[in-house]
């Protein structure tokens, strides 16, 4: 039989090897969400220790993880952008916390159920494209001499260095080899793929070097900065000036929704997989969040969100309980002590395959034909939230996606609330339902065509209302009746 103790260091075992796992998958991705963003690679590693640490500690999940994730850079660099600096976007943050804190007491949780899947996927494959649009020229070689999300300079075909565009080539070569069935069920599945990214990539900067022509410069790396304990902390403080611009509420908010639908997500499918089915309690976990957010923004950081790509690793390298996640937070944090020299070495070129490869994985080609499939009534919403955060921005996406899939989701409950029978020259229209003002050009579709000198009854079911545009569509109607020498019987309520 065995004892508890022996069970506890069991356990401890599996975590500590599952925290390893997670570590080398996380590592790679808090270097490249933070370069992406826009911000320093140190605020990417600290994010990841907070999500690790903090995050694990107040959270209920057993198997999440949590850290900066791909999903947000594109809102991220966008409100960079939008309010004219880091330091402001941090108070955003920190309000987006709060936010997210006052959705998980107030149980706010559940409501993420109301937005439809169509939605929530058109929203991940927005998010993807634009990850791949603004990756590719950082994976040539591109780097910004101005803030994120401005345009592209003119210098852009200058700063393409062929060392790399050969580093990005073979890491997406690389990736999509490691995403193949064949390699999957081979022994060497258990590599993390962004991992052996990152290693070819050091290990290319490192042969280019010594050839003239192929050496890639200090700004197409990773460049953490050289800090001790007693000097001024290295990151971006919060600008509470900017609490005097208006667009920080609505980018706050952005953020809050945003990081919560991606943690619920996450929560969802970590919780279908987790080997002991415990299920989710999603008001606690933005309660974690929020709390993780708010010390991300005062020290600097990035977003944070349950991220499913860390949990799914974790719950496959055969985590048990969240000290997992809690190893792989004290892994970062040395990392970031120890390991400056080395991650200095990693090229942008990797990181950014690294993130395009998720971009097209968020935005495949086989989901747009999955969508697609499934129908028009479920498309068009898939659509016009992609094409709306594109083009237009994040919660305009989602706002204009969930009110099309109301939209159809009404006219189809109301597409048969309408009957036009017809025997010899008498026509009966039934209203079976309450219809709205949506039903008016069906309405009128039928009546107008109803044959002159017909014999017309208009029956509406018990305890039905109609609504004012549809009395008005009938009362035109037959004001027209003596003109088309109509016999017409109305419903009850309007004669």
């Amino acid at each position: 039989m065995k004892t508890p103790l022996f069970s506890y260091l069991a356990t401890v075992k599996q975590d500590v090897f599952a925290g390893v796992v997670v570590f080398l998958v996380a590592l790679p991705l808090c270097l490249g969400v933070a370069q992406a963003s826009g911000m320093p690679p140190l605020a990417g590693l600290l994010s990841g220790i907070i999500g690790g640490l903090l995050i694990t500690a107040i959270s209920p999940s057993p198997l999440s993880v949590s850290g900066p994730a791909a999903g947000m850079i594109a809102l991220v660099v966008t409100s960079i952008a939008t309010l004219g600096s880091i330091s402001a976007m941090l108070v955003a943050l920190i309000l987006a916390g709060a936010l997210q804190i006052a959705a998980g007491l107030f149980r706010l949780g559940r409501l993420a159920g109301l937005i439809p899947g169509t939605v929530i996927r058109g929203l991940l494959a927005g998010i993807g494209i634009l990850l791949i649009v603004q990756q590719i020229p950082v994976a040539f070689g591109y780097v910004p001499d101005r803030p994120a999300g401005s345009q592209i300079s003119l210098h852009f075909f200058h700063d393409i260095t062929g060392g790399s565009v050969l580093i990005m080539a073979v890491s997406l070569v690389l990736l999509v080899l490691m995403e193949m069935p064949r390699f999957k069920q081979s022994r060497w599945s258990a590599l993390p793929a962004p991992l052996v990214v990152v290693l070819w990539g050091i290990v290319a900067q490192f042969l280019l070097s010594t050839s003239e022509g192929w050496q890639l410069p200090l700004s197409q790396r990773v460049q953490l900065p050289d800090w001790s304990w007693d000097e001024a902390w290295p990151l971006s403080a919060p600008d509470w000036s900017a609490l005097s611009q208006p667009s920080l509420y609505q980018i706050a908010f952005s953020l809050a929704l945003l990081a919560s639908l991606e943690t619920l997500l996450s929560l969802e499918a970590t919780s279908r997989i987790d080997p002991l089915k415990r299920a989710p309690h999603s008001d606690r976990e933005l309660v974690a969040q929020g709390a993780g957010n708010m010390v991300s923004g005062l020290l600097g950081g990035l977003p944070l969100t349950a991220v499913i790509v860390r949990s799914s690793a974790n719950v496959y390298a055969g985590a048990r309980t969240r000290f997992s996640a809690i190893f792989h937070g004290l892994l970062l944090a040395l990392s970031a002590l120890l390991l400056g020299p080395i991650l200095n070495t990693i090229p942008f070129a990797s990181l950014s395959a690294i993130l395009i490869f998720t971009g097209f994985k968020l935005a495949s080609p086989s989901l747009f034909i999955r969508e697609w499939r499934q129908g028009k009534t479920l498309f068009i919403p898939f659509m016009v939230t992609v094409t709306g955060i594109v083009g237009i921005g994040l919660l305009q996406g989602i706002g204009l996606g969930v009110l099309c899939q109301l939209l159809i989701s009404v006219m189809k409950a109301e597409k048969n609330t309408l009957t036009l029978t017809q025997h010899g020259s008498i026509h009966l229209l039934r209203i079976h339902q309450n219809i709205t003002f949506i039903s008016k050009p069906e309405l009128c579709r039928l009546l107008d065509s109803i044959p002159n000198e017909s014999t017309v009854y208009i029956e509406v079911a018990d305890g039905i209302t109609l609504a004012p545009d549809l009395r008005e569509a009938i009362q035109a109607f037959a004001s027209q009746a003596e003109q088309r020498k109509l016999t017409l019987f109305l419903p009850t309520m309007m004669q």
